[in-house]
């Protein structure tokens, strides 16, 4: 008995040492992995999302030489909102969804900008799903210039998909997030297609290889579902295409284009493949600057950087079951539409409660960042829209009583 304790003895010596080499030789790969699994835990959330590049690889996007300054006209927030027939604190709600940014743009003046939960203006808040609508738009420049053909199918531009999901969809579907692609975008489900791609970033996988493993589920271009991956494949023709990574052509197409503040930071996988569907990082301000070029529909002082026809058609329903109704959203290419959308009106979202809302008819950006953790509630797009529309009506009131007051 007292050999056998021995040799037992000895043997667990022996496995914590191998154990403890183990996670020494990839230290990197567990500290990753840990950051990812707790990425979201109530403590350290708001912190996290200011500090992205801690638990990813990241590349870096340069501030501009030149940033391009707004000019301030400070206004007050309504005090209430309406949503549902019921009358909701503008304050409790900001508590509420965790917010940490907002900034209020209007005709190219800032009237609201306020950080909260101890961040500040200079942090790089995440992206997440936002980054999508930046894809779209440096893939509308390259439609602009005959490069692609959004009528093309996916192995067209990409061979390596021939047996995948992906293989025979028009290029058009896939930026319709109607591709047809089976895939499970639950956050809550530790074993979700989603979180699976998030461990699969953490301990070094391919990107790339990821998409030419799914399969089809569906028909393409009969309804909408909301595949992240499908952003990834779009970032792969541009890629092919250009022969230029997403960070070479998002540096040279929209930071030194449109004045960018400050350095920005793309996730990537271990092969330096940008996180397409959602691994931006920047400034609030930034955000906005990227808003304030999606109100102008593509133009930027006196040059026109991706097309009117792109913009357009980005923040549009080209289908009907792409549209927009009472209490329903509606897509684009990569961009959101409100419920009743108005000419005009669209917005970027982010999980846990991103967003960039334009309204072109009334000159209004407004970006906001949070770290939110019930926005799988059900309403929290639909809520933020209707406390987004409320800011748009409560500044036509005050310029509205200004104007009288001038008279």
């Amino acid at each position: 008995m007292k050999k056998i304790w021995q040799f037992s003895k000895k043997a667990l010596v022996i496995l914590a040492i191998l154990l403890t080499m183990l996670v020494t030789l990839n230290w990197d790969k567990v500290s990753r992995l840990h950051s990812v699994i707790t990425l979201f835990d109530k403590e350290v959330i708001v912190d996290n999302f200011s500090h992205m590049e801690q638990a990813f690889w990241t590349q870096r996007i340069t501030k501009s030489a030149n940033p391009f300054q707004f000019d301030y006209q400070e206004k007050s927030l309504p005090e209430a909102f309406e949503y549902q027939t019921k009358n909701i604190s503008v304050d409790e709600f900001l508590k509420r969804r965790a917010t940490t940014a907002l900034l209020v743009l209007k005709n190219d003046k800032i009237t609201f900008e306020q950080y909260y939960l101890g961040t500040k203006a200079g942090d790089n808040r995440i992206s997440w799903s936002m980054a999508k609508s930046f894809v779209s738009v440096l893939f509308g420049m390259q439609v602009d210039a005959g490069k692609i053909d959004i009528e093309k199918t996916v192995g067209f531009y990409l061979p390596e998909m021939q047996g995948s999901g992906y293989e025979k969809v028009k290029v058009k579907h896939v930026l319709q997030m109607s591709s047809g692609v089976k895939w499970d975008e639950n956050y809550l489900d530790f074993n979700s297609d989603i979180n699976k791609m998030g461990r699969l970033l953490a301990m070094g996988g391919s990107l790339d290889d990821m998409t030419t493993q799914l399969e089809s589920e569906s028909t393409a271009g009969e309804k909408f579902h909301y595949v992240s991956m499908d952003t990834h494949v779009i970032a792969m023709i541009l890629r092919r295409v250009t022969k230029q990574s997403l960070v070479e052509l998002v540096q040279q197409n929209l930071w030194n284009k449109i004045g960018m503040e400050g350095d920005a930071a793309w996730i990537t996988d271990s092969k330096d493949t940008a996180f397409a569907l959602g691994g931006l990082n920047a400034r609030t301000r930034d955000y906005a600057r990227f808003g304030r070029l999606l109100l102008n529909n593509g133009r930027w002082q006196n040059e026109q950087l991706v097309s009117q026809q792109w913009i357009q058609e980005s923040s549009s329903a080209g289908a009907d079951y792409l549209k927009s109704g009472d209490g329903t959203l509606g897509y684009g290419y990569q961009i959101w539409l409100p419920p009743l959308a108005q000419q005009g009106e669209f917005f970027c979202v982010g999980v846990y409660g991103q967003y960039i809302y334009i309204n072109q008819q009334q000159g209004v950006v407004i970006v906001k960042n949070s770290a939110d953790k019930i926005f799988k509630d059900g309403y929290s797009k639909q809520e933020t829209i209707a406390f987004f529309r409320a800011i748009v009506m409560s500044l036509q009131q005050q310029s509205l009583a200004h104007s009288n007051l001038n008279r």
